[in-house]
Order: structure tokens, then C-alpha cells, then sequence
């Protein structure tokens, strides 16, 4: 086992998981705008045909502009409901910002009070299809950062490696040398 090409290994790897947290860092911060279509429901039914289909937008700036739109729906057999929410959960954390039995295509704008996600439950009676249409700014690397820790210990890691080879490449290199010292001394004798 050479140590020097598990030192060189241990660099590439310290690059790359270094590369690996700046993206985890610097891409979720970058927002642009988004068009998300789902075509529901997503869920089975209940025994009653019914289905609670849940949407999450990702995280949005204070006053920014959400707009949802709901089509292709038998009129009276959905119900929508938009509320705040949870980084990375569908769950409700606050009071509903809109709840509504349309009667027929329905497109619902409304400027967001403070930086958080949001969630949206669509119930479907008789399992009633539907399409939703999100529109926001938002980014659309927001799953990258729930591998941030890994991507911290990958840099802890590849850096003790580091650490670790290229002490212990010195101490072969050096070994190396006086085993071929020792060989020529030997050679000489004869």
C-alpha cells in the first residue's frame, strides 16, 4: 500500500466534498422563478373515494407573489386549502391563508407576509381529478441543502485523511529511501 497515492486520493476527495458544500451553501440561496404542475390526486382513496393530496411550495421571500391555479375538476369536488408551513414539511404551522370549494377553474394570488414555505392540501371527493399550477420564486436546488451535514462530514473526514497521509507518506518515503540505501551498501559488499 503506497501512502502517497492515498494521500493524493485524500486531496481529490477533500476538493470535491468541498465543492460539494459550497453548492450545498450557495444554491439554495439562488431563487428564480418557478412553474410547478401537478396532476392529482397523489394519494389513494379513502374507502370513500376520497383523497387529501398535499403540495409543498419551498422556502419564499417576504413579499413575494405566490399565484395558484386549480383546473380540470368536477365543480364542488375539491376543496383547497393554502397555508404557511414547515421548511421541508407539508404540515401546517400557522392559520390558512385561503380555503375554498371552487365551482369552477380557479386562479388564487397572494403576496406572502414573511420568508417561510408553504403548503397547499387539496381534499377530492369521489376521487376527482385535478391539475395545480404553483407559480413562485423560489429555488430550485432547496433539496440540496438537507445535504449539508453530509457534505460536512466529508470535509471533516477527507481532511484527516489528509492529515493522516501525508505524515505517513513522509515516513515511507523516507523508509523507501533507506531500504534502497541499504540495498546499495549490500551490493557494494559483494
Amino acid at each position: 500500500m503506497n501512502p502517497v497515492r492515498w494521500k493524493r486520493l485524500a486531496l481529490v476527495f477533500l476538493v470535491a466534498s468541498s465543492a460539494v458544500l459550497c453548492a450545498d451553501i450557495v444554491l439554495p440561496v439562488w431563487k428564480s422563478p418557478q412553474r410547478a404542475v401537478y396532476v392529482g390526486p397523489i394519494t389513494r382513496p379513502a374507502s370513500d373515494g376520497s383523497t387529501i393530496s398535499g403540495f409543498y411550495v419551498p422556502t419564499v421571500d417576504n413579499s413575494t407573489t405566490i399565484t395558484v391555479s386549480v383546473d380540470d375538476f368536477i365543480p364542488g369536488a375539491v376543496d383547497i386549502t393554502i397555508f404557511p408551513s414547515q421548511t421541508g414539511t407539508v404540515a401546517p404551522s400557522g392559520t390558512p391563508v385561503y380555503t375554498k370549494t371552487p365551482q369552477f377553474n380557479l386562479t388564487f394570488s397572494f403576496t406572502t407576509q414573511a420568508t417561510q414555505a408553504y403548503g397547499i392540501f387539496i381534499y377530492s371527493r369521489n376521487f376527482t381529478k385535478f391539475t395545480l399550477i404553483v407559480q413562485a420564486t423560489y429555488s430550485p436546488y432547496f433539496w440540496v441543502s438537507n445535504y449539508t451535514s453530509i457534505a460536512i462530514a466529508a470535509v471533516f473526514g477527507s481532511a484527516v485523511l489528509l492529515y493522516y497521509y501525508t505524515f505517513n507518506s513522509r515516513r515511507w518515503v523516507l523508509e523507501q529511501k533507506a531500504i534502497r540505501e541499504a540495498k546499495n551498501e549490500e551490493d557494494k559488499g559483494r
